[in-house]
């Protein structure tokens, strides 16, 4: 897919008729054609002459059963994210696809302050399955799913600016711009400092606890090292005290104290590591019954 090209082709009726699909999106898993038609007030014709090959770019899916509606493809979501943000004045030019995994796609871009990333968050079956398991979101849209797990990031980011996270500078959609940091994942390097390392991973994730955010999916595959080292990836992430909260902490500290058990034979029990990350803060949540800081391990 490429984004870039099927951008230039889309008309200003398009643009208009996707809006309408996106706004309505909570409201219907298929937007009717008529509510469509009235949004972007286009006649009802044309509306659906334009879905038919707004169809066949995979840019929506039509539906033709007990009424004609549509909603937005994965890449469909994507356009309109990104039309938002050119729109908006925060993307110049989009440069070509960095990497594509099951919850997202991350492309360069030159954005209005230089060199940035956009990532487009999408939640698949599995995702959503996994997502559903933690959070009652109900009968609702992939699409909003997606919008969702984009805004839960930017909002993450933005309360750890100034800690070890790239800067996130907008948000639209399914769309997340952010800074562009030149780094390889943890599990990709050897570090000769595995130790030191580790320390300032545990004080991170204590600094980000004290300011009420726990990643909730942490492992070697989202600490980029390079010059210094940064945590990525929070569509999963939680404010302490929401329900689970710690249970998410316990495992993102799990997660990395095997793997630097794993690579460089570092010991660390998870219990005094919690303590440290956790002090004397432990019963900072105001709710019945006591916070679980440790458990079982």
């Amino acid at each position: 897919m490429d984004l870039a090209e099927i951008y230039k082709r889309l008309g200003k009726n398009s643009w208009k008729i996707l809006d309408a699909i996106f706004k309505n999106l909570w409201n219907y898993k298929f937007v009717p054609v008529t509510v469509i038609s009235d949004h972007a007030k286009i006649d009802e014709e044309k509306v659906k002459k334009i879905l038919k090959s707004l169809g066949d770019e995979r840019i929506v899916i039509n539906k033709y059963t007990e009424y004609e509606g549509a909603t937005l493809t994965f890449t469909g979501l994507s356009l309109y994210s990104l039309h938002k943000l050119v729109e908006e004045g925060y993307v110049k030019a989009l440069g070509k696809k960095m990497g594509e995994g099951k919850e997202s796609m991350i492309y360069n871009c030159l954005s209005k302050d230089g060199e940035a990333v956009i990532k487009f968050h999408k939640l698949g079956y599995q995702s959503f399955k996994k997502v559903v398991e933690k959070r009652d979101y109900g009968n609702l849209n992939f699409s909003v799913l997606s919008v969702r797990s984009a805004k839960r990031e930017f909002s993450a980011l933005k309360k750890l600016q100034g800690l070890a996270v790239p800067e996130a500078y907008a948000n639209e959609g399914n769309a997340v711009l952010m800074e562009l940091i030149d780094a390889k994942e943890l599990y990709k390097v050897r570090v000769e400092n595995p130790e030191e390392l580790l320390d300032m991973i545990i004080e991170e994730i204590a600094k980000f606890y004290r300011g009420g955010i726990v990643h909730g999916d942490l492992s070697e595959f989202n600490i980029l090292v390079g010059d210094s080292f940064w945590i990525i990836d929070f569509p999963q992430s939680m404010e302490v005290c929401e329900e689970g909260w710690d249970d998410a902490l316990r495992r993102d500290v799990s997660n990395i104290l095997k793997y630097f058990r794993r690579a460089y034979r570092i010991e660390r029990d998870i219990n005094s590591t919690l303590e440290l990350i956790i002090g004397d803060t432990g019963d900072r949540c105001d709710r019945e019954g006591e916070v679980r800081s440790s458990g079982s391990g």
